[in-house]
């Protein structure tokens, strides 16, 4: 099923998740709430992202997952099905699900994540060693979301160690214990959003947590979403601001940040300037939010998007 004979992006989703989606009306919290339609398919942001890149069709992805039991199974032959190519180790533990509440009336999302278990030692080592395979390989390296339960950090620094040992762009799309592997992987884009930057460098101004993270860790650039807010970037080539157009109905935003991560290293592995890069990630991520699929969004729009995101 997959041929790796091709250059492709290396994305790192260690903790998928079945997801079902629920659409009401109006949800009131301590009441009865039934739904008037559902959605249910495979996500997490390591899915999110490869969904995403798979409908931006410039590059093609190897996404690295563990899963488990009937929910595992569920996720594995849904990638089948959408044609996402996947290495996937298969753990003891059943996979979570995550439901997701949309309410009508305010706009508003309520998540319902379950608990994910810790990986052994021996599930992380068979990852690597994929990876230590089909490095000279691969166009790029993703790593998206965090580990499952208390999943030893070795995976990602050891990912991040790779990327630097045989001059992989590496993409980090991750924020809890991450700074171990921010002190390796110099020159590495930061992507993630405001709220995350700031666990990071404490509460700061855009600007000054932006530029921060950057010279701290030596990274390439630091991008940094806000949901409908103003985006940021920061590189050696200054401190960016997006302003993005606001959107008239959104079905959906969950996925949006994985779209983002996805069309902007999509396109900056494809030499656009990171600048632009990101610009075209966050239309992606507002055509993402008008639909109601995770990672997935008609091209046309995001390009019609774009015409109306200001950089300053």
């Amino acid at each position: 099923m997959n041929d790796l004979s091709a250059k492709f992006i290396m994305v790192l989703g260690p903790n998928p998740a079945w997801q079902k989606t629920l659409f009401f009306k109006e949800l009131v919290v301590g009441e009865v709430n039934r739904a008037y339609d559902m959605n249910c398919f495979p996500s997490g942001k390591g899915i999110n992202f490869s969904r995403a890149s798979s409908v931006w069709g410039k590059n093609h992805t190897m996404l690295l997952q563990f899963t488990g039991g009937s929910t595992g199974k569920l996720i594995c032959d849904g990638l089948d099905a959408q044609g996402i190519r996947h290495s996937t180790v298969a753990v003891d533990h059943i996979t979570r699900t995550c439901t997701t509440c949309l309410c009508q009336t305010t706009g508003e999302m309520t998540e319902l994540i379950e608990p994910s278990h810790t990986v052994d030692d021996a599930s992380i080592n068979k990852m690597l060693n994929f990876m230590q395979d089909h490095i000279k390989n691969c166009l790029g390296i993703a790593l998206c979301g965090t580990l499952p339960g208390k999943t030893d950090m070795k995976l990602f620094i050891e990912a991040a160690t790779l990327a630097e040992t045989y001059g992989v762009p590496l993409l980090i799309d991750s924020w809890q214990n991450i700074k171990p592997v921010l002190e390796i992987a110099e020159n590495a884009i930061l992507k993630i959003n405001l709220t995350e930057l700031r666990q990071i460098t404490g509460a700061k101004t855009p600007q000054e947590a932006t530029l921060d993270a950057l010279n701290d860790f030596h990274l390439k650039a630091v991008a940094i979403t806000d949901g409908p807010g103003n985006a940021y970037i920061a590189s050696a080539n200054g401190f960016h601001v997006y302003q993005l157009k606001k959107l008239d109905h959104v079905v959906n935003p969950l996925g949006s940040g994985d779209t983002v991560a996805a069309v902007f290293f999509s396109e900056y592995l494809n030499e656009t300037p990171i600048e632009e890069a990101f610009a075209t990630g966050l239309a992606a991520a507002s055509a993402n939010c008008l639909t109601p699929l995770c990672g997935h969004f008609d091209v046309q729009a995001a390009l019609e998007i774009r015409k109306g995101i200001t950089i300053s």
